[in-house]
């Protein structure tokens, strides 16, 4: 039987960005174009819709309620502020705030200009050593291109990238003619390149302050303790305590702002950074510390409070469940202990579940409100919402092998085709449920309004009219896909927040 008549459409070939975990490989597929079955508001009678199952070879009919890719967009861009309607745009152009889906940035120069910078980096924006060198860039904002490559634990390394980085180590980096091949050889000569302007050039380079060496010292020793610590299955962390009250006393000990040469914002407040966003994630996840504690580190959560005021931290910015599930992979393993289990089961799924709760371990992105969070998390989805369904079939598929270090990535895996139809479908109730009623309102779960009533009854008809067997395999579908939304990669936390929510909503609407 041809593909085409499984979906009932034209077959078109698309390049995907795939969503996953194996981050942002790219795939050709064919796939069918959603018909346009109704409106926005879903007055109209139930549509049976018949799909075939390419590998049983069966028919079943499903209550097709859920809006079209179109319409979700068109209601969408209702909503939007005029800023999100020019996403887009500005991220092909390599213009607007930092993000890290972007490509090439340019700021207020050329496409040309960035030709004589390009960052190789990791498609999933886990590395703490990208991480810094992409966090100079913006702050300096230097012109240039990125290129993705995926890190040992998540996929291969394209032959292209061996010849540059014969290690296949990141980062990596081409400026000029000059192949750099770590990030402290990038750092040095961004260093001294020219920037935004001669003021922030000088700013950020902080090597005329008797204070910065000694502070940079203090972060590699600091480094290397919490990853012992973090290593061991037990322990008290007392070499890590320490040395966090000495950064704790060396950022106290200048009053005139909460960096860590006072008001002056430089490369060692950018050096500190991503060791210790991670640093702060997986040791309460692993260990049950909170250094996100203001009344014993008062200073540290101050600076990290001033840190999230710029965007280029913002757009960098992951969660603690990324975190914590990327690093195992990366430094061969994180040692439990029973003070982190209760943080374990509220980053693990409890602070996705709706209603949504105020008092989670993780503190809120409170840029980010609940409205614009659920808008751009139907954005993305909106955006690539086949390759979505394609990435989530995977969760009804066998393993790929050989199987890779990262727990929750699996490049090889081939997505159950049988199941991209309803997929597609859940996904748009899923959207359609991000964009319904108020945010406030939805993020507690009531579903009082018109609008979200609709939703929600559409999702439960769709449900009740699957079989057994249905449900259950495309709820392990939606699963796969909740416990694989990367931040900042995917989107924000506040966005993925909301999206693994309701997520979980369809996925408790298809078990009962």
């Amino acid at each position: 039987m041809a593909r085409s008549s499984c979906v009932n459409a034209l077959v078109l070939v698309v390049c995907f960005h795939a969503w996953t975990r194996d981050w942002n490989l790219q795939f050709i597929s064919a796939v069918g174009k959603p018909r346009l079955l109704h409106t926005w508001t879903r007055q109209s009678c139930p549509v049976k819709r018949r799909l075939f199952n390419m590998v049983r070879g069966e028919s079943d009919e499903v209550a097709e309620l859920a809006p079209s890719w179109e319409e979700l967009q068109a209601e969408l861009q209702k909503q939007q502020t005029s800023e999100e309607k020019t996403f887009r745009q500005e991220l092909a152009d390599g213009r607007g705030p930092p993000s890290a889906m972007a490509k090439l940035r340019i700021f207020d120069k050329t496409s040309k200009e960035a030709e004589y910078v390009t960052l190789y980096r990791d498609s999933a924006s886990w590395c703490p050593y990208c991480h810094k060198v992409w966090v100079l860039l913006e702050e300096k904002q230097i012109p240039y291109k990125v290129e993705k490559i995926n890190m040992n634990c998540y996929g291969d390394k394209p032959d292209s990238f061996r010849q540059i980085q014969p290690s296949g180590t990141l980062p990596a980096a081409i400026i000029g003619d000059t192949v750099l091949q770590s990030s402290d050889a990038i750092i040095q000569k961004l260093l001294g390149m020219p920037g935004s302007s001669p003021e922030i050039d000088a700013t950020i380079n902080p090597f005329d302050d008797p204070r910065a060496n000694g502070l940079l010292a203090l972060d590699d020793q600091l480094g290397g303790a919490w990853l012992a610590w973090l290593r061991r299955g037990r322990g008290d962390g007392t070499s890590f305590q320490r040395l966090l009250q000495k950064v704790e006393e060396a950022l106290a000990s200048d009053d005139s702002g909460p960096y860590f040469l006072g008001e002056r914002f430089s490369l060692v407040d950018i050096m500190y950074l991503p060791y210790f966003e991670r640093a702060v994630a997986s040791l309460v996840y692993f260990k049950g510390f909170n250094i996100r504690d203001p009344a014993r580190y008062p200073a540290i959560n101050a600076w990290l409070d001033a840190m999230e005021t710029r965007p280029s931290v913002r757009a960098t910015k992951s969660d603690y469940y990324t975190h914590s599930h990327d690093l195992p992979p990366q430094i061969g393993g994180c040692g439990s202990e029973p003070l982190g289990a209760r943080v374990r089961e509220e980053v693990n799924g409890d602070a996705w579940r709706l209603p949504l709760k105020s008092d989670m371990t993780e503190p809120d992105w409170g840029w980010i409100s609940p409205a614009a969070a659920r808008r751009e998390a139907a954005e993305r989805l909106s955006h690539n919402g086949m390759a979505v369904a394609r990435f989530a079939a995977r969760g009804a598929s066998l393993p790929g092998f050989p199987p890779v270090m990262a727990e929750l990535s699996d490049p090889r895996a081939s997505p159950a085709e049988e199941w991209l139809g309803m997929l597609d479908m859940l996904l748009r109730h899923v959207a359609s449920l991000l964009l319904a009623g108020d945010a406030v309102a939805a993020d507690l779960d009531d579903d009082s309004s018109a609008q979200r009533a609709e939703a929600v009854a559409a999702v439960k008809k769709f449900a009740i009219s699957l079989s057994n067997r249905q449900r259950d395999e495309l709820a392990k579908c939606l699963d796969y896909l909740q416990r694989r939304v990367g931040v900042p990669r995917d989107m924000s936390l506040p966005a993925a927040r909301r999206f693994r929510a309701e997520l979980g909503k369809v996925i408790g609407v298809l078990r009962r």
